[in-house]
């Protein structure tokens, strides 16, 4: 499962409207040490059919996976590969698939995008 972002819990519960795929959880963000940034509600999901869990609705982190947005000792975003224990496999690391440069990009922009929220960046300095 995965936590969502701010606002990303709008955007899957209208996948849900479509076909149950999610199981939910709503929790208390200083209970599960988040950023005091985050207040109100964080969002925990887990897909009910993986490896077949619908592309077009996953969590964006899940969309840009293995790429994992940090803060560089310079301030700057940077991309590292995310080699976090996972508690399944995934064809991409199992595989060393490269990652194509136009993938890269396109992560890095939106990454780039989403820590204009303050919440979002403090999420990601505390992962760097």
């Amino acid at each position: 499962g995965i936590y969502l972002l701010p606002g990303e819990h709008q955007i899957l519960r209208e996948s849900e409207k479509q076909e149950k795929w999610l199981t939910w959880e709503k929790q208390d963000p200083e209970e599960i040490d988040f950023p005091d940034s985050w207040t109100g509600p964080v969002y925990f999901v887990n897909c009910l059919t993986p490896p077949t869990c619908p592309r077009q609705w996953r969590p964006l982190q899940c969309r840009s996976f293995p790429l994992k947005p940090v803060i560089g000792e310079n301030g700057v975003l940077e991309l590292i590969w995310d080699d976090d224990t996972l508690p399944y496999t995934c064809p991409i690391i199992e595989n060393n698939m490269p990652i194509h440069d136009d993938f890269y990009k396109a992560t890095y922009t939106v990454w780039t995008h989403l820590l204009r929220d303050r919440r979002i960046f403090d999420l990601v300095l505390s992962w760097s």
